[in-house]
C-alpha cells in the first residue's frame, strides 16, 4: 500500500537537473506511477495514462491532465517518453505538501495499476475538489476535530464514515437510515452549545441523537491531522473511503483547509466529557411562525439527562475506544 510517508521519503531522494522537463523516481509501492518536480520545483505525479480522457484541467495551484505524452528524466540520467497521466501541484507553501502527498497517495491506490477508462479522469476530478474546495469553510476547526475524535471512536468506522455529511439529511453531521446523530464540541467551562431549531426538532422515522464534547485547545494535544492519520490508518484497505475523509475535511475548512489541520486539543478531556442526549431532551425554543427560519440558539446542555445506552450511530461509539 502507498502511504504519504513513502512519498514524502521518494520526493525528498531526487535531485533537480534545473533542466526543462521532470525529473522523478518510480513509486517502489505502486508500479507505473512516478513521483518527481518539473524546472519550476513543482511537485509532479505520473500516474498510468487515461485511455478515455476528460479535458485538462488548470487552477491555481493545481493543473491535471488525465493524457500526454511527455519525457521523464531518472537520477542516472536516463529518460523515458511515453504517455502518463499527469498532476502537477505549485505549492508555494512548504505546508501544503505533506497533505497534499498524503491525498495523492489515497489516489494512487483508488487508480490502481491498471484503471479502466476514465477512471484516472474520475481521481483527478476528486483531486480538484479537495484543492479547488469553496473559499467559505462549511464548518469550524473545532467542529471538525469532534467529528473526527467520533470517528476514531466509532466500533463500526465504515458504516460511521458511510453517515458522515451524507446527503440523506445533511442538517446532521452524521445521517442514516432510522438515526441522526451530531456532535457538539465546546472548549467551553460549561456545556453550552449552539443549535439550530432544526436539529432538535422530530424527525420521522428516525432517533436525534446529541454528542456533546468538551475539551481544550493546547499545544500537547491531539491535531486535526492526528485525527486524520487515525482514521485513515484504521481504513487502510480502503482507499475510497480513506478519501473521503480528505473530501469532508476540505470541504468543511474550505480551499485554505491545509493551513488548519495543526489546530490540537485535549482528547483525554474529550473521552471523559462525552456524553449522548436525546435531542428531545435538549432546551429548545418554542414554536415559531412558519414565516421565521433559520432559527439558532445556544443551549445550556449541563442539566440534560444523559443517555447510557444510546441508538442508531450514537450506539458505534464508545468514548473508552477513542
Amino acid at each position: 500500500m502507498t502511504t504519504g510517508q513513502e512519498l514524502v521519503a521518494a520526493l525528498q531522494s531526487i535531485r533537480s537537473s534545473a533542466e526543462q522537463g521532470f525529473d522523478v523516481v518510480d513509486v517502489p509501492s505502486a508500479p507505473g506511477f512516478k513521483i518527481g518536480r518539473d524546472v519550476d520545483n513543482a511537485v509532479v505525479l505520473l500516474t498510468p495514462a487515461d485511455t478515455n480522457p476528460e479535458p485538462p484541467t488548470q487552477l491555481w495551484r493545481l493543473s491535471l491532465d488525465p493524457s500526454i505524452t511527455l519525457a521523464v528524466r531518472f537520477a542516472d540520467g536516463t529518460v523515458e517518453q511515453g504517455s502518463f497521466g499527469l498532476m502537477r501541484l505549485r505549492l508555494g507553501e512548504a505546508e501544503y505538501l505533506e497533505p497534499f502527498l498524503h491525498v495523492v497517495a489515497n489516489l494512487v491506490e483508488v487508480i490502481g495499476p491498471d484503471p479502466a477508462p476514465g477512471e484516472v479522469s474520475i481521481a483527478m476530478r476528486r483531486l480538484v475538489h479537495l484543492f479547488d474546495a469553496s473559499p467559505n469553510p462549511r464548518g469550524s476547526v473545532l467542529g471538525l476535530w469532534g467529528e473526527l475524535f467520533v470517528l476514531c471512536a466509532s466500533r463500526d468506522l465504515p458504516a460511521t464514515i458511510d453517515a458522515w455529511h451524507a446527503s440523506i439529511d445533511d442538517a446532521f453531521d452524521f445521517a442514516a437510515n432510522g438515526s441522526r446523530l451530531e456532535v457538539k464540541t465546546t472548549t467551553k467551562s460549561e456545556r453550552r452549545h449552539i443549535f439550530s431549531l432544526h436539529q432538535l426538532l422530530p424527525v420521522v422515522g428516525a432517533t436525534v441523537t446529541i454528542a456533546s464534547i468538551m475539551t481544550t485547545e493546547t499545544a500537547a494535544g491531539t491535531s486535526v491531522d492526528d485525527l486524520i492519520k487515525r482514521v485513515k490508518s484504521l481504513l487502510a484497505a480502503d482507499p475510497v473511503r480513506q478519501m473521503r475523509v480528505h473530501e469532508v475535511v476540505a470541504e468543511t475548512l474550505g480551499a485554505e483547509w491545509a493551513r488548519h489541520v495543526s489546530h490540537r486539543f485535549d482528547e483525554e478531556q474529550a473521552a471523559e466529557s462525552l456524553a449522548f442526549f436525546s435531542a428531545s431532551d435538549v432546551p429548545r425554543v418554542g414554536e415559531v411562525p412558519p414565516q421565521v427560519t433559520g432559527v439558532s440558539f445556544t443551549a445550556d446542555c449541563s442539566g440534560v439527562k444523559v443517555e447510557t445506552s444510546p441508538h442508531g450511530l450514537a450506539a458505534l461509539i464508545s468514548s473508552q475506544d477513542a
